[in-house]
């Protein structure tokens, strides 16, 4: 950034658009996506009023007791680290029929009441659909976690025994039997999140966030909340006198929609946006005739980062793609710059850290060191969790997951002097059809948090709302359809001056949404989550078909 040093602040990656998705049957999830580098609107709104927020962690002691949790089959999911917890837990359901199933590597009955599950086999979960009882109350303790070292090895382990383990037991074991009834979960995690100052231990766990979301708003009848207990990176083992008191935490949390709570030191926190005003748009933060490397660069958003590094900063700039560089990928990097001395595209596979490295010393080659790097990358298929693939869920989770590790350690030898990544609303939203995406989005929050707090130099995160003169999508229908539901759209000169502001301000995560009040009431803004909120309005089908990439 010059001669300024910046602070870190936290990154994220995933723009705001409307996806073009696949078609399940007679139905199109197309709802509240903001997914795409690939949409668009046909003119640029202008916003006077500020329309970042950022996300905050507020005491909240608890109103009721959870006395009142229901009776009937309670579901047990975890991990065998965390099942000291779940023993505990289940002492808190003495008089229901407690099943307890752990994420392992066989599928097999152990013990009366006592299952394993191999949670590497995508259909795994689906060979105990008749054999356990409809559940009324589960727990999911996948996102529990010791502190490891970071790298794509701990965040393929994490995710087989997490977000994906959760995804394949919803999709096989609960949905089946209980879509359309009340069914109440508590999805359980620790060090997810910096609560009250605390160190992000346990990145990988917040993916199971965006799921959570997701998953409630596709199952009106169902309450997803997300607890996140304070830890400090090491899960209590058995005999720790820790366990029945954390055992009680859990137990006493509210079957509430859309809630994310943590524990720290005796204090309970729930996580809420706020308004937040970011410092003046300083170009100071780009050295000028600096380099940059801007990943999905050939995409919509990217390429209007690597524009404005270009024409603004006289920035030299490496566009990461992994598709070849075809007559379309030719034609709007020549539009962006016409002499072909400062855009060069790099064609790797950006989750993959060797490809990644070999792409890094042909950015060295031709441009030099590399300053500050934008992920603005994404693949997604949408599709409701009980259509939706193992392999596209994986695919959409790589493209934020696995492309944020592997950046942060290709380019964290670089002299950076910033790491960005672009995330989505969706993180806050989680609507229907986005799983993977909105899991991705709330990874990237988190991971930017936890970068930031070990990294030399500042990683910033923003959570994109809709860009509207960015991409094909640029329809009348989708306008209005956006409109109704209350979104507004960021032009990209409104979009470059947000990263400029952000990287010259003390926040790691900033929300980017221009919106009307039907949308703000829905993320809480100006209150409390609002009770509007626990009942979502269902999937809106809309047009198109395909996967962005």
């Amino acid at each position: 950034m010059g001669s300024r040093n910046v602070r870190p602040g936290s990154a994220q990656s995933a723009v705001g658009g409307i996806s073009k998705s696949r078609t399940y049957g007679e139905r199109a999830v197309r709802r509240g996506e903001f997914i795409g580098d690939d949409a668009g609107w046909p003119e640029a709104a202008s916003h006077p009023d500020g329309f970042t927020y950022t996300a905050t962690w507020r005491p909240a002691p608890l109103t009721a007791t959870g006395d009142d949790t229901p009776t009937g089959p309670v579901l047990i999911l975890h991990t065998p680290a965390g099942r000291p917890l779940a023993d505990a837990l289940a002492a808190r359901h003495a008089a229901d029929d407690v099943i307890h199933v752990e994420l392992g590597t066989v599928t097999r009955q152990s013990a009366p009441g006592r299952w394993e599950l191999d949670a590497t086999a995508p259909d795994a979960p689906a060979a105990l659909r008749d054999t356990l009882p409809r559940p009324r109350t589960v727990y999911f303790l996948g996102g529990l976690r010791d502190a490891a070292e970071d790298g794509p090895a701990e965040l393929e382990r994490a995710e087989e025994s997490g977000v994906r383990a959760l995804f394949r037991c919803a999709k096989h074991l609960v949905i089946p039997t209980a879509a359309t009834r009340r069914n109440d979960w508590k999805i359980v995690t620790n060090d997810a999140w910096p609560v009250a100052g605390g160190r992000v231990a346990n990145p990988y766990a917040a993916a199971l966030a965006g799921m959570a979301r997701v998953l409630e708003n596709e199952h009106r009848h169902w309450s997803v909340p997300v607890v996140d207990l304070g830890l400090d990176g090491r899960l209590p083992g058995p005999g720790s006198p820790c366990l029945h008191e954390l055992a009680a935490l859990i137990a006493a949390e509210p079957a509430e929609r859309g809630a994310r709570v943590a524990h720290r030191d005796g204090v309970r926190y729930r996580q809420a946006l706020r308004p937040v005003t970011l410092p003046p748009a300083d170009g100071a933060a780009i050295r000028t005739g600096g380099t940059y490397a801007v990943v999905g660069g050939a995409g919509g958003i990217g390429l209007e980062m690597a524009r404005f590094l270009a024409r603004d900063h006289g920035a030299r700039v490496a566009l990461i793609g992994r598709s070849p560089l075809d007559e379309d990928r030719r034609r709007r990097i020549a539009d962006a710059d016409p002499d072909g001395s400062r855009l060069l595209y790099v064609r790797a596979d950006a989750s993959d850290e060797d490809g990644l490295r070999a792409g890094l010393a042909r950015i060295h080659e031709r441009f030099g060191p590399v300053r500050g790097v934008f992920h603005s990358a994404l693949d997604h298929t949408a599709g409701l969790v009980r259509h939706l693939d193992d392999a596209a869920l994986r695919a959409g989770l790589a493209a934020k997951t696995g492309i944020s590790v592997a950046l942060a350690s290709v380019f964290g030898a670089e002299p950076l002097d910033f790491l960005l990544f672009f995330s989505s609303a969706q993180s806050f939203l989680g609507d229907p059809g986005l799983a993977g995406y909105a899991a991705g989005s709330t990874f990237q929050d988190a991971y930017a948090h936890a970068l930031d707090q070990r990294l030399p130099f500042p990683v910033r995160g923003i959570n994109w709302g809709y860009w509207g003169t960015v991409g094909a999508v640029a329809g009348a229908g989708y306008r209005e359809w956006l409109t109704r539901q209350g979104f507004r759209s960021i032009s990209p000169r409104e979009g470059w001056d947000t990263v400029l502001r952000t990287l010259a301000g003390p926040e790691t995560q900033v929300l980017a949404l221009p919106a009307e009040d039907v949308l703000l009431k829905r993320l809480g803004l100006g209150g409390e989550l609002r009770a509007a909120y626990t009942r979502p309005p269902a999937p809106t089908p809309m047009p198109a078909t395909a996967r962005i990439r």
